[in-house]
């Protein structure tokens, strides 16, 4: 019995782990913090996350801040399947969640929610089929570049939900 139940855990952890040769998978994250010129706080943290059955998640969360007005936690996100070939990167998107926020100040009108929405869900729209250049690729850090020439960095793990030290 106890024979069975190792070839069973040992066939159950060969099956779901990735494959040893794809440094591909895995959870890439990049985060972005800059201020407008009208003095627009915005934080963007992105999450490209290549699972070893060939599905991705991609997702975006987004906090704005302008003197009172604030959206915390915009999240949008697409999903789909990817595929990699030597240095090519094809991501087909198939699905897109409605975007929501966590948190959003009294100031902000539905309306202009929505409109800010949609300004962030831009990169999905188009056409479903993205192919990228893998420029560089090891254990911790992958970037590529789109079909627009734009170089994009990612590095791998999950984001430091610690609190951040407030602006002076």
């Amino acid at each position: 019995m106890r024979y069975l139940m190792l070839l069973l855990l040992t066939t159950y952890v060969l099956t779901a782990s990735p494959p040893s040769g794809d440094m591909t998978v895995g959870v890439w994250q990049k985060e972005d913090h800059f201020r407008s010129k009208n003095k627009t706080s915005v934080e963007q943290r992105e999450t490209l996350e290549l699972k070893a059955d060939h599905t991705f998640v991609w997702r975006f969360v987004i906090d704005l801040k302008k003197r009172e007005h604030f959206v915390k936690g915009l999240q949008v996100e697409a999903s789909g399947i990817w595929k990699r070939h030597i240095t090519t990167l094809v991501l087909v998107l198939q699905s897109q969640k409605t975007p929501f926020a966590k948190e959003v100040s009294n100031s902000i009108n539905p309306a202009s929610l929505q409109a800010l929405a949609q300004t962030y869900q831009a990169p999905f729209g188009g056409l479903p089929i993205r192919i990228y250049t893998i420029t560089y690729l090891d254990k911790q850090k992958l970037t590529f570049t789109n079909e627009k020439g734009e170089s994009i960095s990612y590095t791998k793990g999950l984001f430091n939900d610690a609190p951040k030290p407030k602006e002076p």
